[in-house]
């Protein structure tokens, strides 16, 4: 993690938007929220991740809404996180005065308690001196189009519409117009207030009620006990750290689903059409969580997922889908808010994910990689788990391995028959050996064996360009893919193997930029170029110590380190020229990667391969 720079800024903020790096998470294990540097929650979806949002200024800083509290006056601020929680403060200077506000959503493991409400507490205190605040509250239900009726109550502000009600608690008197609240209050030294915004309440109660302080304490707590679980002891415990606890923000705990971020439409391009909702879990992304969680010890947040997902979907090889909203379900259809500019104007604005209704055969290789891996960890693979899921997975790749997709990177023109994905194909069949030898089922391994050569034989043969001395994107493509990296850590192929090891060297070549990593060059059909993908630069550092130039990847990994904003989180993608987070945020796949990467060095230090000095 680089260090928290201090960020100076004249009130109220001149610009329209804010960088995408300039934000802080909270979050509840339900939903999140983003909280800018100037004190300004410009994003939250209540009550769960892929709920309509409440406040969506980062999309439309006219209609979206936000909920700000900072004072009236220039200054400047920090944000920075309590040590080892979720946890924000955000401190601002003047030069004779210091307040903090200190954001939470409310955790708790208490036994038989509402351990997760949907609340957000912002509490004010005056470090130093005394300042005036400005309070901006203006929330938008379903994505800014449709505006609240606000209804002043005794103890704060009622807020409703046809479908929703929440309440605004507060112990200071504000103006309520027709938008909400734009107000200011002073803070004196030692003075601390407190407001909370409750979801699904219609009667604002006490402030003291709401017991503020406490719920920061025992959320306190709760990130505290889930740190202490870890059992990382690398050498960048830091930054692994953070990336775990920003991994276990954006798990829905009821089912253990992960989204791939918490936000929709952050572009990948400014004025481009990479737009896309990513409040969704990918089988990918909660499969590669499992491994992740399992390598820094916590393993019920690694077995949450697939246990809820097989036991919910007994037809899972003839229905399993690359994505699902957080409940299981796949119905969200991608649509465009027209009525929303973007974020810096750039349109399209997009919920639901048309993605879901691609074929990405690679989802069967990660199941059966997950069931795999599970397996090895303590879960026993019993014969009810054997036949109803793991061969029918199996048997589904034996079938269709040799159709054509779209690929991991979900490209929409036409379907191809991409080497990551033929590749995962591999993976799937060959966990499936492991565990049918481990199971006592070995009638099974000859024919998914034969099929793991198949396999190989064609990516060697029909993914392999002499000219590019490389893998390609896809079969009969000169293009080169990020995602090939991918195939030694997987076991495809070893690290050093000749084609691997070009591959390696023909990627870093056309596709990097130091330590970050594009995607790929090929033409996909959209407009706008996009930044360097942050997890692709992870994988080439994890391969660099898969080689054993330990120099190299510790230079890449500590480059990549300074590519995190100031409290330690990752976009999806960075502007190689100006640095702009890109995409978005946080991503946890970005994280995934970091923890990876982690990982393979520290294996490469600890078992002498290499030298740093080389």
């Amino acid at each position: 993690m680089g260090p928290t720079p201090e960020t100076r800024f004249s009130l109220p903020v001149k610009g329209d938007y804010k960088p995408i790096s300039g934000y802080g998470i909270i979050g509840n294990t339900r939903t999140a929220a983003l909280v800018g540097y100037d004190g300004s929650i410009d994003w939250c979806c209540m009550p769960k991740f892929s709920s309509p949002s409440i406040f969506a200024s980062i999309l439309d800083h006219r209609k979206g809404g936000r909920w700000a509290v900072r004072p009236s006056g220039s200054c400047s601020s920090t944000q920075s996180y309590i040590e080892d929680t979720n946890i924000l403060r955000t401190e601002f200077r003047t030069v004779t005065s210091r307040v903090v506000v200190t954001d939470f959503m409310p955790c708790s493991v208490t036994p038989g308690a509402w351990s997760t409400p949907p609340e957000i507490h912002r509490i004010v205190e005056s470090l130093s001196g005394e300042m005036e605040m400005q309070f901006v509250f203006s929330p938008v239900f379903d994505y800014g189009s449709e505006a609240p009726n606000f209804t002043e109550a005794e103890y704060g502000v009622s807020i409703r519409n046809r479908r929703e009600e929440m309440v605004l608690s507060t112990s200071a008197v504000f103006p309520l117009t027709k938008t909400g609240i734009d107000g200011k209050f002073r803070i004196g030294q030692g003075e601390k207030k407190a407001f909370v915004l409750s979801y699904g309440e219609g009667i604002p109660r006490k402030i003291r009620d709401y017991q503020s302080e406490r719920k920061r304490a025992k959320t306190e707590v709760f990130w505290l006990d889930w740190v202490s679980l870890l059992r990382y002891r690398g050498r960048w415990k830091e930054a692994v750290t953070r990336s775990a606890l920003i991994l276990k923000l954006l798990v829905y705990a009821p089912t253990g689903a992960m989204v791939a971020a918490p936000t929709t439409s952050l572009p990948e391009s400014l004025g481009g059409e990479r737009n896309w909702d990513y409040r969704y879990s990918w089988i990918r992304d909660s499969a590669s969580s499992l491994w992740a969680f399992h390598k820094i010890g916590c393993r019920s947040e690694a077995e949450a997922y697939l246990r809820w997902l097989i036991d919910n979907n007994p037809s899972l090889d003839l229905d399993l889908r690359l994505m699902y909203d957080v409940n299981g379900g796949t119905n969200f259809k991608e649509r465009s808010l027209d009525h929303l500019e973007g974020y810096k104007k750039s349109r399209p604005v997009r919920v639901g994910n048309q993605a879901v209704e691609q074929l990405q055969l690679d989802a069967y290789g990660y199941m059966l990689d997950s069931i795999y891996f599970s397996s090895k960890h303590g879960r026993a693979i019993d014969e009810e788990m054997y036949f109803r899921f793991v061969k029918p997975l199996a048997d589904y790749i034996l079938e269709h391995w040799s159709e054509p997709g779209n690929g991991i990177w979900e490209i929409r023109d036409k379907r191809e028959h991409y080497v990551y994905t033929k590749a995962w194909c591999w993976a799937g069949l060959d966990r499936a050996v492991k565990v049918a030898r481990a199971a006592g089922h070995g009638e099974d391994v000859p024919v998914w064996a034969s099929a793991m050569k198949q396999i190989k034989k064609d990516v060697l043969r029909h993914g392999w360009n002499e000219e590019k001395r490389s893998f390609t994107i896809f079969y009969g493509s000169k293009d080169l893919d990020a995602a090939t990296l991918m195939l030694p850590l997987i076991g495809f192929l070893p690290a050093d193997d000749e084609k691997m090891r070009s591959t390696i060297e023909a990627v870093t070549k056309e596709l990097s930029d130091g330590a970050l990593v594009y995607r790929y060059r090929a033409n996909d059909g959209l407009h706008g170029k996009e930044g360097a993908f942050l997890l692709c630069g992870f994988w080439l550092t994890a391969c660099l110590a898969r080689l054993g130039r330990v120099g190299e990847a510790s230079n890449n990994l500590q480059e990549l380190l300074g590519r995190a904003n100031h409290l330690g989180l990752y976009p999806e993608e960075v502007d190689p020229k100006t640095g702009d987070a890109l995409g978005n945020f946080p991503q946890a796949f970005s994280h995934m990667g970091l923890i990876l990467a982690a990982n393979e060095l520290d294996t490469a230090l600890d078992s002498g391969i290499g030298a740093l000095s080389e």
